[in-house]
C-alpha cells in the first residue's frame, strides 16, 4: 500500500537530480564561453603544460608500481609487495623510471588543454573531449609506449636505446604499438573525466548543495578532479591492463604482439576476471590524486591569468613565442 507514495518520492528525487544536472551543464557551458572570450590560446597552453608537469612528477612512483603490478609473470601482483621489492632491489630511483618519456608528452597535454575550452563552447562536452583526447593520444602514444617499457625494464636502458631498438625491430609503426587499445582506454576515460569533473564542479559551486556546503573554488576543483579521476579510472582499468600487456609483449618479442582480445583471454585464463583489474589499487591511489592536481592546477593557472596575477613580462614572452594569437 506504500507503492504509490514511494514511486512519487522517487520521481521527485529523480526530477530534482535532473534539474541540478541541467543547471550544472548550463553553468559549465556559460563558464566555458566566458573563458573562451578572455583567454588566449597560449594561456590555456601554459596552464595545460603546468598542470601536466605538476601531476606527472608528483604521481610518478604510483604509476611505476601500477605498471609493474600489471606486468605478466609475477609471483604476486600485490602493489605493496611490488613496491617493497622495487625499493629493496632497485632503490628509490626505480620509482621514477619512465619519467623522461612521460615529460616528452607535455606537447600532447598542451594540445588537449588548449582545445578543450573552445571546443566545449561549440560542442557538447563529450564531443569536445573526444576530439581533444584523440589528438592528445595520437601525439603521446610513442612516448607512452617508451614510458611503459622503461618502467618495466630492469636493464636500465635509456629512452634513446629503447627508441632505437623499437625502430630496428618493428620500424616506425612499432612506436604506436598498443595505439588502438590506448585509444579505446583513454577516449572513454577522458570523456568520463571531463563530464564528471564539470558536473561535480558545478554542483559544488551553485544550487542548494553549494548553499549547504560552501567550498572555496580551489578546494572545489580538487574534489571534483578526485571524483572524476576515480570514476573514470575504475571504468577503464581492464583496458589499461590489456594495453600494458601489449606494450610489454611488443618489447619482449621484437615488435610481434597479439591482439587485444587474445591478451584479454590469456589474462582471464591465468588469473580470472580479477586479473583484468590488477593494479587497480595503485591506479586508484594515483589517478584521483593525479586528476585532482591536473584539473585544479589547470583551472588555477587560468584563473591567475584572468585575474592578471601572472607577471606581464612572462606573459609577453610566452605570447611572442606562440604568436600572440587569441584563438587557434
Amino acid at each position: 500500500m506504500f507503492t504509490i507514495p514511494k514511486m512519487a518520492i522517487l520521481r521527485t528525487i529523480l526530477f530534482k537530480v535532473l534539474v541540478l544536472l541541467t543547471m550544472a551543464h548550463a553553468a559549465v557551458s556559460l563558464q566555458a564561453v566566458a573563458q573562451q572570450a578572455t583567454l588566449h590560446a597560449w594561456q590555456r597552453s601554459v596552464a595545460g603544460a603546468g598542470a601536466y608537469l605538476a601531476a606527472t612528477i608528483v604521481t610518478s612512483p604510483m604509476d611505476v608500481v601500477k605498471t609493474r603490478a600489471q606486468a605478466p609473470g609475477k609471483a604476486s601482483r600485490n602493489s605493496v609487495v611490488v613496491a617493497l621489492e622495487m625499493l629493496r632491489n632497485e632503490g628509490v630511483a626505480s620509482f621514477f623510471s619512465g619519467l623522461t618519456p612521460a615529460l616528452f608528452m607535455v606537447p600532447a597535454a598542451m594540445v588537449q588543454y588548449t582545445l578543450i575550452d573552445p571546443l566545449r563552447a561549440r560542442f557538447p562536452l563529450y564531443i569536445a573531449a573526444m576530439i581533444a583526447g584523440a589528438l592528445d593520444i595520437t601525439i603521446k602514444c610513442p612516448f607512452d609506449r617508451l614510458k611503459t617499457q622503461m618502467q618495466n625494464d630492469r636493464s636500465g636502458r635509456s629512452m634513446g636505446a629503447l627508441f632505437a631498438d623499437t625502430l630496428k625491430d618493428a620500424g616506425v609503426s612499432g612506436l604506436w604499438a598498443g595505439y588502438t587499445v590506448t585509444l579505446v582506454r583513454d577516449l572513454p576515460y577522458l570523456v568520463i573525466k571531463w563530464i564528471v569533473f564539470a558536473q561535480v564542479q558545478a554542483l559544488l559551486g551553485a544550487g542548494p548543495l553549494a548553499a549547504m556546503f560552501p567550498i572555496p573554488p580551489e578546494a572545489r576543483n580538487l574534489v571534483a578532479g578526485a571524483v572524476a579521476g576515480g570514476v573514470a579510472a575504475t571504468a577503464v582499468t581492464p583496458v589499461d591492463v590489456i594495453k600494458t600487456r601489449l606494450q610489454i609483449a611488443s618489447a619482449a618479442t621484437g615488435g610481434s604482439r597479439g591482439s587485444a582480445v587474445a591478451v584479454a583471454r590469456s589474462i582471464v585464463a591465468e588469473d580470472g576476471v580479477a586479473g583484468l583489474f590488477s593494479g587497480l589499487g595503485p591506479r586508484l591511489a594515483r589517478i584521483p590524486f593525479y586528476t585532482s592536481i591536473t584539473l585544479a592546477t589547470f583551472e588555477g593557472i587560468k584563473d591567475a591569468f584572468l585575474r592578471g596575477q601572472i607577471p606581464s613580462a612572462a606573459a609577453g614572452v610566452a605570447a611572442a613565442a606562440l604568436g600572440g594569437k587569441r584563438e587557434l
